[in-house]
């Protein structure tokens, strides 16, 4: 969001620094315009909240992401099917495929009569 869209939706003006902290925090959630400056305005304590807990969500998708191709590649690494199972419950079927297929890993029996399942769909 520009300043002058910050400032035509909120009737707030800013200098170009103060505006600085404004660009922080919308970047930092996922709201919409009209709503972020809604709550900037009536209840800024609540959108702090949001910052800090869209901030955490993000953090935690990254983790999950790390985590299940750990566990693609340990399932790879040991032909470990639990793990597969692991990794299919944590990112879905098509994800878990998607990421084996990018890593150039050989698709499994099971992956191959996964793989036509969806296709089947």
């Amino acid at each position: 969001m520009l300043q002058q869209e910050f400032e035509e939706r909120t009737g707030l003006k800013l200098p170009v620094d103060g505006y600085a902290e404004v660009e922080k925090c919308y970047m930092n959630t996922d709201l919409d315009k009209d709503v972020f400056c809604k709550l900037w305005i009536e209840n800024p304590t609540a959108l702090k909240e949001i910052e800090r807990k869209t901030a955490l969500v993000r953090e935690l998708q990254e983790e999950r992401k790390c985590l299940s191709n750990l566990l693609i590649d340990q399932a790879e690494k040991c032909s470990a099917s639990d793990l597969r199972e692991m990794a299919i419950a944590m990112i879905g079927e098509r994800e878990y495929l998607s990421r084996k297929i990018t890593k150039g890993y050989n698709l499994w029996e099971a992956d191959k009569e996964l793989l036509l399942d969806i296709l089947k769909k």
